[in-house]
This record gives structure tokens, C-alpha cells and sequence, in this order.
């Protein structure tokens, strides 16, 4: 669907998407105009990507996820959704000021686009980060097996070399998405987002360890040290930048 052809039907169903959202607050006050922005702008840094309401929709309900995560925690969060990603992208070409505005009156502070080299930690942790707080944002046990949306959320709009999670024998597992956001063969399950790993690095307490059986979690099927096994990754997380 073209937005220069029906720009009104494609407002409205934004609107209604995000009415939906448990952040529709939030995102009522997200610019109309950065939906057009987006759509004419998002594949040059992200080829292939559709460019519909749809798409675009759960899209940035992921970036307000995120900055919501990024708000909770006291560390490093990398963002593991490329589609999220894309909104950002998009966000701060048209309206960086507006964005860093935005960030402060809803989220506490600005969120600034980090990339790899400036990721205090490294991305395996930002991402493990991440994911614990995604986990707490939806009253999920912190060391569990329960996976966000945040983290399926490439897998579910098909996002173009996306990176796809799952739960595979309660491990967290990820595999690269192709060219037509289809899951790839490889899986690769990162050691930096299983629940000892998680203790070890002091993001979740002993007593949320300890509540979600381990034994049940901790074995090493599998290979991969991090998110950046993962074919490369989303450009936010099991790639290349977080906030």
C-alpha cells in the first residue's frame, strides 16, 4: 500500500494500533508525520523492509518497549529488534531534538543511539540486560524462559535480516532471519542469556534464580557466546547499537 495514495486510511490504522498498545499513551504522542518519514526513508538503512501501517505499527510500540526497558535498568541495554530499530533510525533523522524530548518527558532521560564500540559492557550483556528487564516490564519471572515480545518481535512481522528468538528446551535460541525475513538454519544459543549467566553478571537475584528450578535451564545444548553469534544480528542488539 502506497502512503502518498491513502495517507488517511494509513493515519487511521496507525491510530487504532497503537490505541491498542499497553503504551498507547505513550505512543499518542508520537509524531503523525513519522509514519510518512519512515516509510520513504526506512529502506535505505534497513532494504527490504515493508513500509505498511502494519508493519510500521508494532514497530515502534518495540522502540517504546525498549525505552522503557532502558529507563528501568542501571546499565547498558541493546535492543534486539531490527523493526524497532528502523523507527529509531527514522526518529532521529527527521526529528532529533523532538526524539531526545520525547525520551526525557516519558521515559525519565534522552536515550542516545549507542553503537557497538560504545557499549559499556559489551552486547552480550546490554542484550542480557535487556531481556531482564523486558521480562519485569511484563511480570515475568527475571530467570524464567518466558521471551518477551521484544525479542520476537523480528520473527513476527518477517523483519528483512532480522534476527529471530525462541525458547528451544528452555533456553533462549536465536537464529538470523533471510533476506525475506525468513528463519535461516542456524541456531545459536547465547550463554550470556541463560539464567546462570544472567546470576553471574548480577542481574537477577539469587532467590529469582533459584525460583525458576536451574536445573532445568543450565544445560549446554547448543553453541554461541552472545548475541553477536547470531549471523550478525538486528543493528540494534545482536548487532550493533543499544542505549
Amino acid at each position: 500500500m502506497n502512503v502518498r495514495e491513502t495517507p488517511r486510511a494509513l493515519a487511521r490504522i496507525v491510530e487504532w494500533e497503537f490505541a491498542q498498545s499497553t503504551y498507547a499513551n505513550v505512543l499518542a504522542e508520537v509524531p503523525a508525520a513519522l509514519f510518512t518519514w519512515w516509510a520513504e526513508h526506512a529502506r535505505r538503512d534497513f532494504p527490504g523492509i515493508p513500509r505498511d501501517a502494519s508493519f510500521y505499527a508494532p514497530a515502534a510500540e518495540g522502540l517504546m518497549m525498549f525505552f522503557d526497558c532502558v529507563s528501568a535498568a542501571a546499565r547498558t541495554c541493546a535492543l534486539p529488534s531490527r523493526a524497532a530499530d528502523s523507527v529509531w533510525h527514522a526518529w532521529a533523522g527527521m526529528d532529533a531534538p523532538g526524539l531526545e524530548r520525547f525520551c526525557i518527558r516519558h521515559f525519565g532521560c534522552p536515550i542516545p543511539h549507542l553503537e557497538r564500540a560504545r557499549m559499556e559492557g559489551g552486547m552480550d550483556a546490554a542484550l542480557a540486560a535487556c531481556l531482564v528487564q523486558a521480562r519485569r516490564r511484563v511480570s515475568q519471572p527475571a530467570a524464567g524462559p518466558h521471551l518477551p515480545r521484544l525479542f520476537t518481535l523480528d520473527a513476527q512481522l518477517g523483519m528483512p535480516r532480522g534476527v529471530g528468538y525462541r525458547v528451544i528446551g528452555g533456553l533462549v535460541a536465536c537464529s538470523p532471519l533471510d533476506e525475506f525475513g525468513n528463519l535461516e538454519d542456524e541456531v545459536v544459543f547465547p550463554r550470556a542469556l541463560r539464567p546462570q549467566a544472567l546470576l553471574q553478571a548480577c542481574l537477577v537475584s539469587r532467590d529469582e534464580y533459584e525460583a525458576v528450578a536451574p536445573n532445568a535451564f543450565d544445560g549446554d545444548s547448543g553453541d554461541g557466546d552472545g548475541a553477536a553469534s547470531c549471523g550478525g544480528g538486528p543493528a540494534c542488539a545482536a548487532g550493533d547499537c543499544g542505549g
